[in-house]
């Protein structure tokens, strides 16, 4: 992400990484040994802004550079280098793992490889590689409105797989759905997820709608109620089939970007860069070392706060090694 002022942008870095910790709370299903209904409010609710967060984030300043000659050829290529790295180093450290699943069905494996990677967690980039890609022409012809459109139906068709699966069993859109699925492996994976809120993001940004929103810390607040309260019908009573897309973020993703860019408090360029370099390498890094856990601290897994706890705090210490060499400028740009 570019900042031209750390603090007028400081805040927007600083929510990243408390988003990417909240990722690692959703993998590690951190409150679910505390209590069930905390878990859902958390992990399956207020969590799952955090995707659309990043994705909107990536918008927001992607609408100031589209138009130059450089893109979206220079972002395509370093998210494709992050991408990359990053599953490599998963094949690498996760070996047997990765030996273990050979007998799976190349295909599989190779629209894995392709779309999230060995763990799963890389299912972001790769889908804001694929969202950048599509939309770049129009987003260079300043069609916005066009592209939140397409991308809201595109989300609406992924949510029938998704949140909303339960109203759609059975019928015709299940079978478009699998189809889908059957390529991207998941429902929020390529164009479903990414388009919508990339696109919000430049929208924020053309429209500056952190100029007109007024009270977006209050409405932000609104938003999350909403979603809380979306989350417990869908999951209570069992609507859902997963937790990644619902028709609230919409909502509560933008206002939260608004109210982090019209944040006063003053944030130093070090911190602000400290922050996207943790967000960063905690949200690639935090899955392989939850299976490090298990495979070689099985006790540890078996609390999920302690395995949350511990999973956040060994990335935290990698990614601070990381920080101190060369391979930061891949692995954490």
């Amino acid at each position: 992400m570019e900042t031209k002022n750390s603090t007028y942008y400081g805040m927007i870095d600083v929510l990243r990484l408390v988003f990417a910790a909240l990722v690692v709370s959703i993998h590690t299903m951190a409150f679910k040994s505390i209590n069930e209904d905390l878990w859902i409010a958390t992990s399956m609710g207020i969590a799952r802004l955090a995707v659309p967060f990043f994705f909107i984030v990536t918008g927001y300043f992607l609408y100031n550079r589209i138009n130059s000659e450089k893109e979206p050829k220079s972002t395509l290529k370093r998210l494709l280098i992050l991408y990359v790295s990053w599953v490599l180093i998963e094949i690498i450290t996760l070996f047997p793992m990765v030996l273990s699943n050979l007998g799976t069905s190349p295909i599989f494996l190779i629209e894995r490889l392709l779309f999230m990677g060995i763990t799963g967690s890389l299912w972001y980039i790769s889908s804001l590689i694929i969202a950048i890609f599509v939309i770049s022409p129009l987003l260079k012809k300043d069609k916005i409105l066009l592209l939140i459109i397409i991308g809201f139906v595109l989300y609406l068709f992924g949510a029938t797989g998704d949140t909303y699966f339960g109203l759609f069993e059975k019928t015709m859109i299940t079978h478009l759905i699998n189809g889908y699925t059957g390529v991207f492996v998941m429902p929020q994976i390529g164009i479903t997820e990414s388009i919508i809120f990339v696109s919000i993001g430049a929208a924020v940004n053309k429209y500056k709608f952190n100029e007109k929103i007024k009270n977006a810390g209050l409405l932000s607040i609104i938003s999350i109620i909403l979603l809380l309260i979306e989350t417990f019908v869908l999951n209570k009573t069992g609507i859902a089939k997963d937790a990644n897309m619902y028709l609230s973020a919409i909502i509560a993703a933008p206002l939260i970007l608004v109210w982090a860019i019209n944040c006063n408090i003053s944030i130093s360029t070090r911190i602000s860069k400290a922050c996207r370099d943790y967000s960063l390498g905690i949200y690639c890094s935090h899955q392989i070392i939850m299976i490090w856990i298990a495979m070689f601290a099985p006790m540890l897994f078996e609390n999920t706060m302690i395995r949350f706890i511990c999973t956040l705090l060994i990335s935290t210490l990698i990614i601070t090694i990381l920080r101190k060499t060369k391979a930061k400028k891949i692995l954490l740009k």
